[in-house]
């Protein structure tokens, strides 16, 4: 895992849709600073793409599952603009 900053296979959002075209994609944010209530991907990794949303889905909860500290997104490359809303988490966290 990068510890910050671009990868040598990494992309902008854009040269993904044209890779990637029409499909749900599973990528890694490797580099992404929040901006108010939005978080902004300058780049990230695609880690697989799908033609089924279900499918997409199982592959990303077994990947957060295994390594949660990742920043791992699913979109559909049919979005031309990448809009990524944050969710403040408000709560009692225990301490184990």
């Amino acid at each position: 895992m990068m510890s910050g900053g671009e990868r040598d296979d990494s992309m902008k959002w854009e040269q993904a849709r044209q890779e990637y075209p029409d499909c749900w994609m599973l990528f890694e944010a490797v580099c992404a600073h929040s901006d108010g209530d939005q978080r902004v991907v300058d780049d990230l990794v695609v880690i697989s793409a799908f033609d089924e949303a279900e499918q997409a889905m199982r592959e990303y909860l077994t990947l957060h599952k295994q390594e949660p500290q990742r920043e791992l997104y699913l979109a559909h490359t049919s979005r031309r603009v990448l809009e990524i809303k944050e969710r403040r988490w408000a709560g009692v966290r225990a301490a184990v």
